[in-house]
């Protein structure tokens, strides 16, 4: 598992301008979109691979991810297609208000098993750098790799 010990505060920096890309990575999974969507989604199994998740609620309520240590992210549903798409805001406590990105999560059925695709986007519009979106990129690219190895071995 990877440790969770950024806090999303490292590099500090504004952004200079727009024009930084998205975070967009996909994994391909050998398990149904059924249980990739609940993977994503179940606090349950979300802590075997990611962190401490709160239930996933209604469009309009806040998800809450604490990774221990006083590192907390909260932000508001924004889209909810069970079994297919969640999209959230991100907020890392103690951050400015305008320091908000957007994570969207999709499952896809695939002929082998599922994709999953995650979308973590709105650097430049929240005032932070491409080193602030670098550093998510390698954490999320971690995380996601650990819920494929989690789904693979069953």
């Amino acid at each position: 598992m990877h440790s969770p010990a950024y806090d999303g505060r490292v590099s500090g920096q504004r952004a200079s301008g727009p024009g930084i890309r998205p975070i967009d990575i996909e994994v391909d999974l050998p398990v149904s979109a059924d249980v990739a969507w609940r993977a994503i989604t179940d606090p349950d199994r979300v802590i075997d691979w990611f962190t401490n998740a709160s239930p996933v609620g209604p469009v309009g309520s806040v998800y809450r991810l604490d990774f221990g240590d006083g590192s907390v992210v909260s932000g508001e549903i924004l889209e909810l297609e069970p079994g297919r798409r969640l999209v959230h805001l991100w907020r890392w406590e103690g951050a400015d208000d305008a320091e908000t990105t957007r994570v969207a999560w999709t499952v896809t059925p695939t002929a082998g098993g599922s994709t999953v695709r995650l979308v973590h986007d709105g650097w430049a519009e929240a005032g932070l750098d491409a080193a602030a979106r670098d550093d998510h990129e390698g954490y999320w690219a971690g995380y996601l790799e650990d819920l494929r190895d989690l789904l693979s071995d069953g």
